[in-house]
């Protein structure tokens, strides 16, 4: 296997609205759910994915039956419950992890109120052995030793993430700098190897260290209100709310809601505001009979003359041709 299982995943199921060098950021849409995805290739074999999800119905995971893999997945805000096809249940809370091997896939998703947050490791299998073996010079890693329990279970595991595990997690949604793409591949592996140790020993022990400054990382309340736009923007789609007002809703310096908006979508705020008011337009496309100049004014355009401009630069035609 290589990347094309992951791709296939993200890409059938979801609304790319970004690609950078080694990133794509994909928006859930109904069935799926309500939220975000950015997806890093991180090696052979190793995916990982931020979620920021409002809602989430995951019947599109039947796809990962067709691998040998697993889901590690880091609970950084909210919490969740799920059902899987077996009709078993877990659940998680913030700071927790769960781990989902894929020939179980999730059924059914229970967030909280306020939704989740998490990081996700997806492996496969034979690509991620291969890998490690070849990264660190080895042949120590075997499909045998491999979360093996956990690939044979019918259920996910949970439990409590320990303090150097969850900054490797934390690690991975940093700000961006020199070589960052590099420490994030990094700290990934590192928290593969530690809970490769982890479910190999017998005494299923955790690594800890000591509490270190984390002032390299975005404030997760400075991450939380930043989310807390994106959802005010696509609650009001239809309108043309400012840049300043978004910043004095959320009570953040607008320099920095800007800056961190971008490296956490990939977009600035307004090419975000417009990938998702033309997703919202392609959906009432398909589903509705609503005129043009309807559809535009409920995607924030005050005559349809201007949203089949914006339309067709980036969709190539117009609504009417896009409808047909």
């Amino acid at each position: 296997m290589n990347k094309i299982p992951a791709e296939k995943l993200f890409q059938t199921y979801l609304d790319l609205i970004s690609k950078r060098e080694s990133e794509e950021i994909y928006r859930l849409n109904e069935p799926i759910g309500e939220g975000i995805m950015k997806h890093m290739h991180i090696a052979r074999g190793i995916e990982l994915v931020y979620s920021e999800l409002e809602s989430y119905s995951p019947n599109y995971q039947a796809e990962k039956k067709e691998v040998d893999g697993l889901e590690i997945m880091y609970i950084v805000d909210g919490h969740g419950e799920f059902e899987l096809q077996n009709r078993q249940f877990a659940s998680g809370e913030k700071g927790d992890v769960m781990i989902f091997n894929c020939k179980t896939a999730v059924k059914k998703a229970m967030l909280g109120k306020s939704g989740m947050n998490c990081i996700s490791i997806i492996l496969f299998t034979d690509d991620t052995i291969s890998f490690l073996n070849e990264f660190l010079g080895t042949n120590d890693f075997c499909s045998s030793d491999f979360f093996n329990d956990i690939r044979k279970s019918d259920s996910a595991v949970s439990f409590p993430c320990g303090e150097l595990l969850e900054k490797l997690f934390l690690e991975t949604i940093r700000l961006p700098g020199a070589f960052s793409k590099y420490t994030v591949r990094l700290a990934v592996i590192h928290a593969i190897i530690l809970l490769i140790k982890k479910f190999t020993d017998k005494d299923g022990c955790d690594v800890r260290v000591k509490n270190e400054s984390q002032d390299s990382y975005f404030s997760g309340t400075t991450g939380r209100k930043v989310q807390n736009v994106r959802r005010i923007i696509n609650a009001n789609l239809e309108k043309e709310i400012s840049i300043e007002e978004l910043a004095a809703k959320v009570n953040l310096n607008r320099t920095t809601l800007q800056k961190v908006f971008k490296e956490m979508y990939g977009l600035t705020i307004n090419e975000y505001r417009t990938k998702s008011r033309l997703q919202l337009a392609k959906n009432l496309l398909v589903s509705t009979d609503l005129s043009i100049t309807e559809i535009a004014g409920r995607c924030g355009y005050t005559n349809a003359s201007k949203f089949s401009e914006v339309f067709k630069k980036n969709e190539g035609v117009l609504p009417k041709d896009w409808r047909k």
